[in-house]
């Protein structure tokens, strides 16, 4: 995956949690992807860079996303 598709899923996903809350955008994701499990992989690949769990803490301390920005 390149960085620029990596960045678009790390934005799409923050998009998703600040519309939806956490739980409910990780439940749309992987009722998107019942089928193949690539939603859990995703995911897991999106959690697993610090700069994205930098950001999952902020939105669980409802924090402002806006302090990642580059």
């Amino acid at each position: 995956m390149t960085q620029a598709e990596m960045r678009l899923i790390e934005e799409g996903w923050d998009a998703l949690v600040e519309r939806l809350g956490l739980a409910e955008a990780t439940r749309f994701v992987m009722l998107l992807d019942r089928r193949t499990g690539g939603a859990l992989q995703h995911l897991r690949t999106l959690w697993s860079t610090p700069s994205a769990g930098q950001r999952r803490v902020a939105i669980v301390k409802g924090q402002p996303l806006s302090q990642f920005d580059v």
